[in-house]
């Protein structure tokens, strides 16, 4: 069937939408023979990242394959098709007090498989690192349409060949995710979030440090501001006297040392700071994620961005080193923004270009240059799963 659906720019001939795994496999197995070009879609949240694919006959969606396989509330795993989505899984888990803690911007239509595919990921990975800290199993449909399987359904090591966290990132270049077993977390008794603020961002320059000098376990630390970081928002969740500990840590000494301002936010504070996150991370033609080593953890890109120019928003996250920011209008400056990252952090930055206009992708490389030796070793394990290059050929890094 025809669907109005693109993929980094590139509208394919047509759009499948599997119901079932067998189904799937036969779809990809057909393709494989005919050498046709193909990628997979799930919700469609990320479908503007990466490069434009060299070719695409069909897009293969996986939000049909909707199924709770397996769920085992006292293991704290569970198994689930590729195409739910996280709003679904929200809801199955909350009945029994659990959770899967990886930030998307769009709960209702993000799914898993997708998510797993682009290693999305937000704030919360402070505390619950990313889908790679999570994902337990997996099932692919291979290039060729064979099926393949790997770790468990318990949460253990894994000898031998990782397929589970080789998918993560892949960006569908490997296969189709078909299946994920994740690893859930208890929801936390409580939740509190306080809001430093200062007249100066060098007043808060210290306070992501001084947050690891006392011990303390946020489960996200974040920064906001238009183009300099003056707000710092933080967020402990846990059990109530921990986190009621935690919060009187951070308002003396620290934000007595430092000089800041701190006040709790409410619920529609909170949800006002999500919501310019989303803004930021999903609505502008030109979106971006910059990338540096979080040494010292004050030091994050959009310092370096914001010298040559002002940010139409940005929000960071200083303890990870991730910052994400947005822009409207034909051009971006990519160039100069991936230099003043180098000269930041003395060419241990990077930055990924998450979405750009149609008009742009002839002249901007979405990603950043690979190191040669990481770049062979994706390009072997490309070749050994799909030696005709026909998943998602051209969109990841390096052309893979």
């Amino acid at each position: 069937m025809n669907g109005a659906i693109t993929i980094a720019g590139v509208t394919p001939r047509d759009v499948v939408a599997p119901r079932d795994l067998d189904e799937l496999r036969r779809i990809v197995s057909a393709l494989h023979a005919e050498r046709k070009a193909f990628a997979f879609a799930g919700g469609g949240t990320e479908l503007e990242l990466g490069n434009a694919p060299r070719a695409l006959d069909t897009v293969v969606r996986t939000s049909s394959l909707t199924r709770v396989v397996d769920y085992t509330p006292e293991d704290q795993t569970i198994t689930v098709e590729a195409g739910l989505t996280f709003a679904e899984l929200d809801r199955i888990l909350a009945v029994h007090g659990q959770m899967l803690p990886l930030d998307v911007v769009d709960r209702e239509r993000s799914t898993i498989g997708g998510v797993i595919a682009t290693n999305a990921h937000g704030k919360r990975r402070q505390r619950y690192g990313t889908a790679k800290d999570l994902i337990v199993g997996v099932t692919i449909v291979r290039p060729d349409g064979v099926v393949a399987r790997g770790g468990g359904k318990v949460v253990k090591n894994v000898a031998g060949f990782d397929l589970p966290k080789l998918m993560v990132g892949s960006l569908g270049t490997l296969g189709a995710i078909a299946t994920v077993t994740l690893r859930l977390y208890p929801i936390p008794q409580t939740t509190r979030t306080l809001v430093l603020t200062a007249p100066s961002p060098n007043a808060l320059a210290g306070v992501p440090r001084a947050l690891i000098d006392q011990r303390l376990e946020p489960e996200s630390v974040a920064s906001y501001g238009p183009s300099h970081v003056q707000t710092l928002v933080v967020t402990f969740a846990g059990t109530r006297s921990g986190v009621d500990a935690q919060c009187a840590t951070v308002r003396s000494p620290i934000a007595r040392e430092h000089g800041v301002d701190v006040s709790e936010a409410t619920l529609d504070q909170s949800a006002a700071f999500d919501a310019a996150e989303c803004e930021i991370r999903a609505r502008h033609a030109w979106r971006v994620r910059m990338t540096a080593p979080p040494e010292p953890p004050a030091a994050m890109p959009p310092g370096a961005a914001h010298r040559y120019r002002p940010a139409a928003g940005a929000v960071a996250y200083p303890l990870l080193g991730i910052a994400h920011d947005g822009f409207d209008g034909p051009d971006f400056g990519v160039a100069e923004l991936r230099a003043a990252v180098d000269g930041a952090t003395g060419g241990r930055g990077a930055v990924v270009v998450q979405a750009m206009p149609a008009s742009a992708r002839a002249q901007v490389d979405a990603w950043p240059p690979a190191d040669p030796a990481a770049l062979a070793l994706m390009r072997a394990v490309k070749d050994r799963f799909d030696p005709h290059g026909l998943s998602n050929p051209g969109r990841f890094i390096g052309g893979i």
